[in-house]
């Protein structure tokens, strides 16, 4: 069963289900008996909570197993929360692939900062980050809205901030063009609006307040500036915008 592109995992409880993953880290399961694959957990092996899962020492890559069933993962199940998005294993991941190709394709740069917004902008805080229609002229391509209550329960969202994300190489005066129009031409009453450039893996953030847009500081390296990026996101947070 094994080849140079299968892992070992070991067996389910009972030895009779067999645990391996292919290259991209799928885990599958195999029945020595009735020689069946499926890539669902067999039915009555399924985690329960409580569960312990516990480091296996055996194996030469990171493994962890269920004690109860000894289930095997790949991802730690009980991670320590992130100190920053760089610890985040899905930042980890899009920002490995255009840290390797920079020339990558303006989408995968917009995979990396759709995440890193997101845990910059938490939905736990009351925020969403919304992919905006790139082929709208007024729109940028990503807003990220504040939800608030209103005195008596009812929900207000608003725009809290507009972002830009281009792919390498592209010039920055077009971009903020574009992107103080857009801030122009949000929804807010006031029209106040944080807004945020990211070309490649470079970031400057504005705000856009009393019609003026202007520059918050200089622009920063999303890798080798990550606090002064966290800062910055957390300092727009706590100063927040009249918006009516």
């Amino acid at each position: 069963m094994a080849n140079s592109s299968t892992y070992d995992l070991g067996p389910l409880v009972g030895n009779s289900w067999y645990q391996y993953s292919n290259a991209a880290g799928q885990i599958y399961y195999y029945h020595h008996t009735t020689r069946e694959t499926t890539y669902s957990i067999p039915a009555g092996w399924e985690d329960a909570a409580g569960d312990l899962w516990v480091r296996d020492v055996t194996k030469t890559w990171p493994q962890w197993n269920n004690q109860r069933t000894r289930r095997a993962r790949l991802d730690d199940p009980n991670p320590p929360p992130p100190q920053t998005y760089l610890e985040d294993p899905r930042v980890q991941a899009r920002l490995s692939v255009v840290q390797r190709h920079p020339d990558s394709a303006e989408y995968l740069y917009r995979r990396v900062m759709s995440e890193i917004l997101q845990w910059l902008f938490t939905r736990q805080e009351g925020f969403t980050v919304v992919q905006e229609d790139s082929a709208g002229d007024l729109r940028p391509d990503f807003s990220v809205l504040k939800l608030l209550c209103r005195p008596g329960g009812s929900n207000y969202e608003y725009e809290f901030l507009l972002a830009e994300s281009k792919k390498l190489g592209e010039p920055w005066g077009s971009t903020e063009d574009h992107l103080e129009t857009a801030c122009e031409n949000n929804d807010n009453d006031t029209k106040n609006v944080y807004a945020m450039i990211q070309i490649g893996l470079v970031v400057q953030f504005y705000k856009f307040e009393s019609r003026r847009f202007q520059k918050l500081g200089g622009t920063m390296d999303l890798v080798n500036q990550v606090q002064a990026v966290i800062q910055c996101a957390n300092y727009m947070k706590s100063n927040p915008m009249p918006v009516i």
